[in-house]
């Protein structure tokens, strides 16, 4: 089904230029390094102010190394709640897929910190061996002043094993959610309890200060979650006006709203939605098909994923949805000047479908190509659409199947030839590559662009596992958050040797 803008309006000049807000002027984001900059002041600023007024003090260096790398990796885990990807501010620019990769590297980050504070503790000067050090241990783990510190420790490593081999596994996503919740608050509660009752670091006024002003950022962060955005997804008044089948596999759902100017987005992004008078907590993401021209009408394409998407096409007409959004920086704003190349797997179509109705609706001069892949003709759902969307633009379209070749389709998975047949003509070194679509997909897409010759600074991608991708795109992004880490180990550290000096 094709969606018209509602009042036919013609698209200004300014309409057709990428802008670096939504339509409604929307703040989009910090920029990657001022991020950076923010994380490693916030974690790593406990440890150098409380330095400042010789806090960090110790008989020898290590209960000092011990003491700073506590502190930190107790500021790391409170940070965890600010990069837990539901912020614009921070996913606005860099996009969420890189936000929650951050987001599981530091927690590793933070437990690496945990545990140099315990050996750090277990070093003795002239007292080093095995047997000694397991001798601390086991003295450690049996005092009763030292138990929430134990029990924040067994929390951190249960969090990270079952975010890393639980999540949607073994427990459905929103009951794993709110045990991953549960389980992390329970943690940064009992690690503050632990810093205060017995670090004499934190008897430093500045340190303690700034420790508590991130576990205020975090409780913040929290309310913000699980209090208004509940009411806020709700505000745009958006319900349901048709949903239906268009494939065994792929159903669509439209929302329809009467405030349309309470919601605004970019083509290419997505909303968490909460299907009924349901909390937020039970929202699952989808990526937005429609064009922000199509509102008040908002469409998602859904693929049967075996939870509540398996029934998206029974949704009754007037059941309220709330809409959590937008998200994402698959947009537009990221694309150059050059010709824009689209690369979709499965319901990795969605949000291309979005760049495409909104490139057509502004009347985008650009050369655009698609190559767009699924399981059979028939879950080429939105082919004809995009086809007479982009009638009479510089566009070519290749539409692969994994099981038969009918109805204009080619069988198979996207190769080097397919990518150079689509390129013909063009400046590879000048397209904007978007890609969406299952993990294996997008890091074989990624290998076949860099060889064709698209720089890897112009390749956008959507995916929910990027620190999973072993592609070039991917090996670049885990770099600079490794870089990160690196920058608040060694600035905690500095500061605690500069200190013992």
């Amino acid at each position: 089904m094709a969606i018209r803008p509602p009042n036919g309006a013609r698209p200004t000049e300014n309409d057709r230029m990428p802008q670096p807000r939504s339509a409604a002027g929307r703040f989009v984001g910090l920029s990657a390094p001022a991020l950076a900059i923010a994380y490693v002041v916030l974690t790593a600023g406990p440890v150098l102010l409380a330095s400042f007024n010789g806090g960090p003090q110790g008989a020898t260096v290590f209960p000092l190394l011990a003491r700073t790398a506590g502190v930190a990796a107790l500021a790391m885990f409170l940070m965890q709640f600010v990069t837990s990807g539901r912020f614009e501010t921070i996913s606005g620019r860099i996009g969420l897929d890189r936000t929650m990769g951050f987001h599981r590297l530091a927690a590793v980050g933070a437990l690496g910190m945990l545990g140099l504070h315990i050996v750090f503790f277990l070093v003795r000067a002239g007292e080093s061996g095995v047997a000694a050090m397991t001798r601390r241990l086991l003295g450690y783990l049996l005092r009763a002043d030292l138990f929430t510190g134990v029990i924040a420790t067994l929390l951190a490593v249960l969090l990270i094993l079952t975010g890393k081999y639980l999540r949607g596994r073994l427990l459905p996503y929103q009951g794993w959610r709110l045990g991953h919740g549960a389980m992390a608050v329970a943690l940064v509660l009992l690690g503050l309890h632990h810093a205060f009752t017995n670090a004499r670091f934190m008897a430093d006024p500045l340190g303690a200060s700034a420790l508590l002003v991130i576990a205020l950022v975090a409780l913040a962060s929290l309310l913000v979650v699980y209090v208004l955005r509940p009411v806020h997804a709700f505000r745009s008044g958006f319900t349901v006006a048709s949903a239906r089948a268009l494939s065994p596999s792929i159903a669509e759902l439209v929302l329809t709203t009467n405030t349309p100017e309470r919601f605004s987005f970019a083509a290419g992004q997505f909303a968490w939605l909460t299907i009924g008078r349901r909390h937020t907590v039970t929202d699952n993401p989808f990526s937005i098909a429609s064009a922000p021209s199509d509102l008040p009408q908002l469409r998602f394409l859904i693929r049967n994923a075996g939870d509540m998407s398996g029934s998206a096409s029974n949704i009754a007409p007037g059941t309220r949805v709330g809409v959590d959004g937008p998200h994402g920086s698959f947009t537009l704003r990221e694309a150059g000047d050059g010709p824009v190349l689209l690369l979709a797997g499965g319901i990795g179509i969605a949000p291309v479908l979005s760049l495409v109705r909104t490139l057509a609706a502004t009347g985008d001069p650009r050369p655009v190509r698609l190559i767009a892949g699924a399981r059979s003709a028939a879950d080429h759902v939105v082919r004809t659409e995009i086809e007479d969307l982009m009638a009479g633009h510089d566009f070519r379209a290749i539409f692969l199947t994994d099981m038969d070749d009918e109805a204009g389709c080619e069988k198979g998975t996207c190769d080097a030839g397919h990518l150079a047949r689509i390129v013909d003509g063009l400046d590879p070194a000048a397209v904007t590559a978007f890609i969406c679509g299952p993990p294996a997909m997008m890091e074989t897409a990624v290998g076949l662009l860099v060889e064709a010759g698209v720089p890897p600074g112009r390749i956008v991608m959507e995916r929910f596992d990027f620190d999973a991708g072993d592609d070039a795109v991917c090996r670049m992004v885990r770099r600079r958050f490794i870089s990160v880490m690196a920058l608040v180990y060694g600035a905690t550290f500095a500061v605690a040797l500069t200190a013992a000096l």
